[in-house]
């Protein structure tokens, strides 16, 4: 019996009327399968006419009105019931299936329900669909965002574990050479979580990713491939990545020996440093550089050389190939190229690729490892670029005469499609260094996560398609951090801080020799930095005083050329407009306060 909704006592197994449907309040509806759909965060946000809902074995069915936003829902219901009946991933459901009501009114699934309720959802339009499905996930992300809002604070971090006792170091910490304590991420990462700031740190979007990216997920996971994939690559993208990369190089490139799917790119360069490196092996990097190529380097055994990237008077990163040949000696194995350039925005320009692709002819050892993650994201494409499936304005570097053979390419999905979580990258290359490549992962982790490298085969073909009024996903990419990238520019220069001219990727680098540090700042050590910097003391200040998390640019320096950054702080513009919005108007308040001194 269900007296709240008005319902009348029925015998188990009827199909429940309109009537009843109706009764339901118009959008409270859920699809729970044994905590497909998590209810955790929704207790306590239900009408009284929905007291509970608890995972169970049963479904909650999309028994709402068409206008319920949470109505796509049920095709997610229905595919489960379908895969139930099939076997598979829900195998264990079959047979125990129910429809459950408010109050406890419970009926038996029957095929004549399931039937007509597929029926109903065919009728709607793709757009239609679409549309509310966003509207579900809109109503999850404020139930869950206002659950957060009313949550407690957070407690403190936890004290870090004590140091080995004297004199005995730790086996990574003598590897890291001392670089195991306290980083950049986890002090700025504490100062965000102890106040309301405008986080432009971390660099990974702030919204969901596109819908085409999501159904794709949902689909690989419904479909069935859950389980442990081949572990150098998921055969359809492998395949996928092979027939891509053959337009981008203009070569033939084989999937099952010229193509590695890895977890996310970081592991990308874990293996491919591991398999070329020998004990004091030289990698060259230019600085700054990303701070995981260091910690990589030394944990294979590397040693590695620098070379700065020098700034101009117009806010360039220029590169002196002079000064690369010079750092080349006989122990160089690898030079790492990073374009476009984490934390600089630079993308190399052809002529600079040939000068240090010129450089490695003359070395027959060395290796290049392009890591190429943000190759899709060029603001500025210099005028001799390739356009290759939306990749206007990046030079592949082993697509140049010879180097093929002498080039690791490593890239990602989460950059270019906002799913930094999902953790797939891949490495493409000749098949004998991707051979070691590959009997090494097996040994590091078995594969990476086999639905979402299936979703993935999905979104890159879906990717080249028109979009949002572009000729394809990746134009519109280009457009939208264009615009971020101007915003954060005049943002930044309402605080009287320089934009570097970058042309790629999504971080900006800003000159902040006008802007004067408190010297109380200056003045200050913490653990993961002990003897201050200039750039990291302004970021301090910068968060504590005005709720702005930025990165100091010291850490992406050598301790011997950590002088070069005292006043260049990244900030990243992979943000929503609102957050960006909010940027401004503290670096307003930064700007008017110095401008009353």
């Amino acid at each position: 019996a269900c007296p709240r909704a008005g319902w009348s006592r029925r015998r188990r197994g009827a199909r429940p009327s309109a009537e009843m449907y109706r009764a339901l309040p118009f959008f409270m509806c859920f699809v729970v399968a044994s905590g497909f759909l998590p209810s955790a965060p929704l207790q306590g946000k239900l009408p009284p006419s929905l007291p509970s809902i608890a995972p169970t074995r049963s479904f909650v069915l999309p028994s709402c009105p068409r206008t319920c936003p949470l109505a796509p829902l049920a095709s997610r219901a229905l595919a489960v019931r379908r895969s139930t009946q099939g076997g598979g991933a829900g195998e264990d459901l079959v047979g125990t299936d129910q429809v459950c009501f408010d109050g406890g009114c419970v009926v038996e699934d029957s095929s004549v329900v399931m039937q007509e309720l597929e029926a109903e959802l065919l009728e709607l339009s793709e757009t239609e669909k679409r549309l509310r499905r966003e509207g579900a996930l809109m109503l999850l992300d404020k139930i869950r965002s206002s659950e957060a809002e009313d949550a407690a604070p957070a407690p403190p971090a936890p004290a870090p574990a004590p140091s080995p006792p004297a004199g005995q170091q730790s086996v990574i910490s003598r590897k890291l050479q001392g670089r195991d304590g306290p980083t950049v991420w986890s002090e700025f990462g504490a100062l965000a979580s102890q106040r309301k700031c405008v986080n432009l740190g971390q660099g990974f979007p702030d919204w969901s990713p596109p819908s085409f990216v999501r159904d794709a997920a949902v689909e690989a996971i419904m479909k069935g491939t859950n389980q442990y994939t081949r572990t150098a690559g998921h055969l359809p993208l492998a395949r996928t990545l092979a027939a891509r990369y053959r337009m981008h190089l203009e070569r033939e490139v084989r999937a099952e020996t010229e193509v590695a799917v890895t977890v996310g790119a970081s592991q990308a360069l874990y293996v491919s440093l591991q398999s070329l490196l020998e004990q004091g092996d030289e990698v060259l990097l230019m600085e700054p550089f990303f701070d995981l190529y260091m910690g990589q380097i030394l944990l294979a055994g590397g040693k590695p050389v620098f070379v700065p990237l020098e700034p101009t008077e117009e806010g360039e990163w220029k590169i002196d190939m002079k000064k690369v040949e010079e750092k080349v000696s006989k122990k160089t194995r690898i030079i790492v190229l990073n374009s476009p350039h984490n934390p600089t925005g630079k993308v190399f320009s052809l002529a600079e690729m040939e000068a240090l692709a010129e450089i490695v002819r003359k070395h027959e050892r060395i290796v290049v490892i392009s890591d190429e993650v943000y190759k899709y994201i060029i603001h500025t494409p210099p005028e001799e670029s390739q356009d290759t499936l939306g990749s206007a304005g990046h030079v592949h570097f082993a697509r140049l005469p010879g180097m093929w053979d002498r080039t690791l390419t490593i890239s990602s999905a989460g950059k270019t499609f906002s799913v930094t979580g999902w953790q797939v990258g891949w490495i493409i290359g000749p098949s004998r260094y991707l051979r070691d490549i590959q009997v090494l992962l097996p040994f590091i982790q078995f594969c990476a996560a086999t639905p979402m490298q299936d979703a993935l085969v999905q979104v890159l073909k879906q990717a080249d398609q028109p979009y949002e009024g572009e000729r394809n996903y990746y134009d519109w990419l280009k457009q939208q951090y264009t615009m971020k990238k101007e915003k954060l520019e005049a943002a930044l220069r309402a605080a009287n801080i320089i934009p570097m001219k970058g042309q790629g990727g999504f971080f900006l680098i800003g000159d902040t020799r006008n802007v004067k540090v408190p010297q109380e700042y200056l003045e200050e050590s913490t653990p993961a930095m002990k003897t201050m910097t200039r750039d990291w003391a302004l970021c301090r200040w910068l968060a504590k005083e005005h709720g702005i998390i930025s990165i100091p640019c010291s850490p992406f320096y050598s301790p011997e050329n950590r002088h070069l950054a005292s006043n260049f702080v990244r900030f990243a513009f992979c943000k929503t407009d609102e957050t960006l919005q909010e940027a401004l108007e503290a670096f307003r308040v930064i700007g008017q306060a110095e401008q009353s001194k």
